[in-house]
């Protein structure tokens, strides 16, 4: 296909996947796993998780690395049970406590003073007995190879939540529902250690036409209004243009679009060496992590 006709099929991609915002293209990219040898695996147990909130843990991790998928497609076999530990690549376990302290704390709310919350003459601010309740979260994991033994990935994750209630306050969400999310979002931040991920979103081109004169302006305001109605007209004009670091940024972006990965790399790197904007920086991060992906989609033969 050529590089044409893979801007034109990402174009029509987009098309059905949601129209993307006004001067942007949607960017389907790969999100790459801090445990790549973990990410390897065909198959992983969840082992035992001790402590307080181990087993609340263990289904939330099971439900997470389920989920964790590619194309649809799950990542790992999430195995059950001593049997499943017994035939797992690899065996997650660890510790995982929670601490609940919830005590009485003098606060200022702002209330009726002269009459009734209905019909009120005067509001003020006052002090009253109110509830102050915290939480924290610790779970500290390990992934060890099933035949080996060899420690693959090991993390501490915690997580906290404070809040704070008077008479005449909505209640705060109840302890055990408050525990039971931490819980999942540890599960969840296990998950992207662990597996890649994937991430769709819009991405907008540079706008920006400072330092061009007055024609070359013209004609890429023009590609930028025109990459809403024909993205592959819009990127050949991108490259037809001088060089402008939006007009780079916008080469790079049209690359990344048509699946050219190589090319994307080479042009955000390239104007990464000369700027700092976040932007160069996500792009070059993005294309870097689908790249790693990729290879690692190659090397495990999935």
């Amino acid at each position: 296909m050529t590089k044409r006709g893979r801007i034109a099929l990402a174009a029509a991609l987009v098309c059905m996947g949601g129209a993307a915002s006004a001067e942007a293209v949607r960017i389907a990219a790969l999100t790459p796993p801090a445990a790549r040898g973990v990410a390897m695996a065909r198959s992983i147990a969840v082992g035992r998780i001790g402590g307080r909130d181990g087993m609340r843990l263990s289904l939330s991790l099971e439900r997470a690395l389920a989920g964790r998928s590619l194309g649809g497609r799950a990542w790992f076999d999430v195995l059950a049970g001593r049997s499943g530990e017994d035939r797992a690549d690899m065996i997650l376990d660890g510790v995982a406590e929670t601490d609940v302290v919830e005590g009485r704390v003098r606060l200022k709310r702002n209330r009726c003073i002269e009459g009734t919350e209905q019909k009120c003459a005067k509001r003020g601010e006052v002090e009253l007995d109110c509830t102050r309740r915290r939480i924290d979260t610790a779970a500290d994991l390990r992934v060890v190879s099933g035949e080996e033994g060899r420690v693959l990935w090991s993390g501490r994750k915690t997580r906290s939540d404070e809040v704070s209630w008077c008479p005449g306050d909505t209640r705060p969400r109840g302890t055990e529902d408050a525990v039971a999310a931490m819980l999942e979002d540890v599960a969840g931040d296990v998950a992207n250690d662990l597996a890649p991920g994937e991430w769709v979103g819009n991405v907008r081109f540079r706008e920006g036409r400072k330092g061009m004169d007055k024609a070359t302006g013209d004609r890429f305001k023009a590609a930028i209004r025109q990459t809403q109605r024909d993205l592959p007209a819009a990127c050949a004009e991108f490259a037809a243009l001088p060089d402008h670091p939006s007009t780079l940024f916008n080469r790079a972006l049209c690359a990344e679009a048509s699946d050219d990965y190589a090319a994307a790399e080479r042009g955000y790197a390239d104007l990464a060496r000369t700027e700092r904007d976040s932007d160069v920086r996500d792009a070059l991060a993005r294309v870097r992590g689908t790249i790693d992906v990729r290879g690692l989609i190659a090397d495990r033969g999935r």
